[in-house]
């Protein structure tokens, strides 16, 4: 054998990497593949099949102890001996050959032999991936000298291609080189026939219409090599014939050994020479992964029919008995597959829950099977096959409630093609189904894409259905966003008033939704005040009614706790948390999570509050509290806040993001998806992390905030056109307007396109009513004014100042803003104090100096401490 450090030196020059392999298939002429793929028996390693080396440890102790009659000591000393004695049969350059044939007398007990090491095999993760490669037509012929059936199981499993499989010679000339179709040409033949060639004569020479058909495809096509030791002499002497021949193997040979695989004199004699190279592989499933994602393709799974084989193939990719998750390609892959498996079982628990003999909503097992598929084409935007399938489906069903689904997505699919009118004649076909039904009439009102026309059509509802409380209730929610961007002209707060009370009269419950409406609207009446002693006065009024009717109601907590945050007054946070605390006493555990949830806010809050030396241990008691309840403790809430805690007090940003990692797979992640992604961006080494985040989230996840967050992504890129498309996108969803500005203006600073800026600013500074979203436009307006040398309307930054109170964040940028440094330097110290996040954040904000921050440097801070 040759040794490792040999086979470095002397090859080195002929070393290639996957990368590089990579490229050479994807440079082609035409459509047609380039190379061909041959696949030895290590390839089927990891599906469960003994390798050659395993048996020849068997069968060489097995057979040396029989003839010898001595005890089995050492390797070496059998091998020796048999070679001595038994020169005759025994080739030690081709031990898998000589004892196999000397193990066993005849054809069909080799088959049948082979026949039970493969029986009941499946194919492990890298057959997935290569079926993919297939399906991209990077490849669409496989050599191989295994017996098993792992190829074929494979395409069966996850293509709609089946391939040509060719197993003895005489079949072998009705293969065409020029067929598209996938082909498997098993060189010695499968278990299936008793002519499998494993014994030593067997292996000496090929058929001859396969030796043909092999040089007649190496004429096309390169060869790659996987899991191949090359100890087979018919396949190694016509390699050597074709490589001395100019017109064959034009695209080379390439050939894939692991690092502790050795090579045979045979095999590095193969590899000196031109046109072969060789690449250093961990195995082949992690060659397979590594390929496809060179290769752009990601692992779908495809195929859209359930099969038993095909769950326990993906059961056993996610068991990963061969520890294949050490490669980082298949790591990814293997956090989709759970995932997504996940979300299947999931799904499959609601329909069985859903089946009831009198539940008209049941859903048929063949409905409920391609809902999923046409949602698996919906959320790959692949619109035109859904549309085709969702027509099909919709005329070949006579059942309503399925007929509701199908036009449901296809709405979806027209929405998401901005295609209102066609969204608006689905709607009516929807309708028609059932008149009556609210739901069907409020998913009408959400495709009109102006607000004014929803207002108008679900104000026209009312009558229809006069003691609907949701919908009196989804008209004011409606009405207040309306309100958002545009002054009292359509509808006014005294209507949603109106509404709300009439809705409270219908259900005057704490469950009624209309509670939570009549709080908002008076928050966001009172949005552009300064003075908030009005709109305080007005909440505590409506907190005391609910109050009387039940002080520990999940409405009235939650409303409690969100007023006591927006006050940014750590008394009256305090008090509230208080409160809460007693009730979380004497609550259930599934109630206690969202008491928790509260908890959890309030003490978030205080990192905005009126900052002192107490503040960071309130929150380190509210933590060691807490986390001992083990159930109540592992919502993602609680988490994301210890995370805030590790790197906002203790200035520990590692502890921070691998808190907020693990709130990734913790319960009610999906509504603190932002906060996740801010904490783990704080190092933009991993933006990797939170891109496959989002990848993975469910359907029914906000797309604005997944928008706003890609934004945040490619900002950190310094892709700032990207970016803003990312937020036209999120406002096209329905974002809100005044934050929509806020992150276009900043973002423009950030590309330094000041005048871009400056424009939007001024052209939409006066749609906006929150006074604190006003004064954050005009500290980024006034930044890109003093960036581009311009006047700065300084009576208007001193007035940021003064609604501000001289505190926080806007104000700091203010003070560095007229260069009053020294009472921006002191909020900036104040602000680190109170949050460390800050330092991240404040990162990149174009209002401060350059290099303000660089005193606070972790690293150097680290350092001072440690002197």
């Amino acid at each position: 054998m040759i040794e490792k450090s040999v086979m470095d030196e002397k090859l080195l020059i002929k070393k290639r990497s996957v990368k590089d392999l990579a490229d050479y298939i994807r440079i082609r002429s035409g459509a047609s593949p380039n190379y061909s793929l041959f696949l030895g028996a290590g390839a089927s390693v990891t599906s469960g099949i003994q390798t050659a080396h395993q048996l020849v440890q068997e069968w060489r102790k097995e057979i040396f102890s029989r003839l010898s009659h001595e005890p089995y000591t050492t390797e070496t000393k059998a091998i020796e001996w048999l070679a001595e004695k038994h020169p005759d049969w025994y080739d030690q350059n081709n031990e898998y050959s000589s004892l196999f044939e000397k193990k066993f007398d005849l054809p069909s007990q080799r088959r049948r032999f082979v026949e039970l090491q493969v029986d009941k095999k499946l194919p492990s993760i890298g057959y997935a991936y290569l079926v993919e490669l297939f399906e991209s037509n990077f490849f669409d012929t496989i050599f191989t000298t295994n017996f098993d059936d792992l190829i074929n199981e494979a395409f069966y499993q996850f293509s709609s291609d089946r391939p040509l499989l060719c197993a003895h010679d005489s079949s072998i000339n009705g293969i065409s080189v020029t067929s598209s179709r996938p082909k498997i040409i098993k060189l010695h033949g499968d278990y299936l026939f008793d002519s499998i060639k494993s014994s030593l004569k067997e292996t000496e020479s090929l058929e001859i219409n396969t030796r043909e058909k092999l040089i007649e495809f190496t004429k096309e096509y390169g060869l790659i090599f996987v899991g191949y030791a090359g100890n087979d002499n018919s396949i190694m002497e016509v390699l050597k014939y074709l490589l001395k021949q100019n017109d064959y193997l034009r695209n080379g040979i390439y050939w894939c050994k692991r690092k502790e695989d050795q090579v045979t004199p045979e095999l590095f004699k193969l590899l000196s020479q031109d046109k072969v190279y060789w690449v250093e592989i961990d195995g082949f499933d992690e060659f397979m992964a590594e390929l496809t994602h060179n290769l752009g393709i990601e692992l779908s799974l495809g195929g859209n029919q359930k099969s038993t084989k095909r769950e326990k193939m993906i059961n056993n990719f996610i068991k990963d008995d061969y520890k294949l998750i050490s490669n980082d390609f298949i790591k990814k892959d293997l956090a989709k597959i759970k995932r997504n498996a996940l979300t299947r079982d999931i799904s499959s628990l609601i329909n069985e829950l859903s089946q009831s003999d009198t539940d008209d909503q049941r859903i048929p097992e063949e409905d409920f099977k391609n809902l999923l598929f046409i949602d698996k084409l919906i959320r790959t935007k692949n619109y035109t096959s859904a549309e085709d399938k969702l027509s099909k489906l919709i005329s070949d069903t006579n059942d309503d409630n399925i007929k509701s689904k199908y036009l449901r997505r296809l709405i979806e699919i027209k929405e998401d093609q901005n295609d209102t009118k066609s969204a608006l004649e689905y709607s009516d076909k929807l309708i028609e189904l059932d008149e009556f039904n609210l739901s069907y009439n409020l998913a009408k009102s959400n495709i009109f894409p102006e607000i004014k026309d929803k207002i108008d059509y679900l104000e026209g509802l009312l009558d229809k259905f006069k003691y609907s409380i949701n919908l009196k209730n989804h008209l004011c929610r409606v009405s207040l966003s309306y309100l958002n961007i545009n002054y009292e002209s359509t509808i006014t707060f005294k209507r949603i008033h109106e509404l709300a009370d009439d809705s409270l009269k219908l259900d005057n419950s704490l469950d009624n939704g209309a509670w939570r409406i009549k709080y908002d609207a008076i928050k966001f009446e009172h949005a552009y005040n300064f003075n908030k002693a009005e709109r305080d006065k007005a909440i505590n009024e409506l907190l005391n009614k609910l109050k009387e009717i039940n002080p520990i109601h999940d409405t009235y907590l939650s409303m409690q706790a969100d007023f006591s945050v927006s006050t940014q007054k750590k008394e009256n946070i305090k008090n509230t948390i208080n409160d809460l605390s007693e009730v979380y006493k004497n609550s259930s555990k599934s109630k206690r999570k969202n008491i928790l949830k509260y908890l959890t806010q309030l003490h978030l809050s205080l990192f905005e509050a009126d900052y002192d030396e107490d503040t960071h241990d309130i929150m380190k008691d509210f933590i060691t509290k807490y986390e001992e309840d083990e159930n109540e403790s592992k919502i993602a809430p609680f988490i994301i806040f210890k995370a805030r805690y590790e790197i906002g007090c203790n200035k520990n940003r590692e502890a921070g993001i691998s808190l907020a990692k693990e709130a990734i797979d913790s319960p009610w992640r999906n509504n603190n998806i932002q906060s996740i992604a801010d904490i783990i961006l704080t190092n933009p080494e991993n933006i990797q992390i939170v891109e496959d985040f989002l990848d993975n989230l469910p359907r029914d996840i906000s797309e604005t905030t997944i928008l706003k967050i890609k934004s945040d992504i490619c900002n950190l890129k310094n892709e700032h056109n990207r970016s803003i498309e990312f937020l036209d996108q999120a406002r096209q969803k329905k974002w809100d307007f005044g934050n929509y500005i806020v992150a276009k203006s900043y973002t423009y600073l950030l590309a330094k396109e000041y005048s871009k800026a400056i424009e939007i600013i001024n052209e939409n500074i006066d749609k906006i009513k929150d006074y604190r979203e006003k004064d954050v436009l005009i500290i980024n307006r006034e930044t890109a004014k003093k960036k581009l040398g311009m006047e700065l309307k300084k009576n208007e930054i001193h007035s940021v100042i003064a609604h501000q109170k001289s505190k926080g964040d806007i104000s700091m940028c203010a003070f560095y803003l007229v260069d009053d440094d020294k009472n921006g330097n002191s909020l900036l110290r104040e602000l680190l104090e109170q949050d460390f996040i800050n330092y991240y954040r404040f990162s990149q904000w174009p209002a401060l100096p350059d290099n303000i921050l660089a005193k606070y440097n972790p690293a150097i801070l680290s350092a001072h401490k440690a002197a």
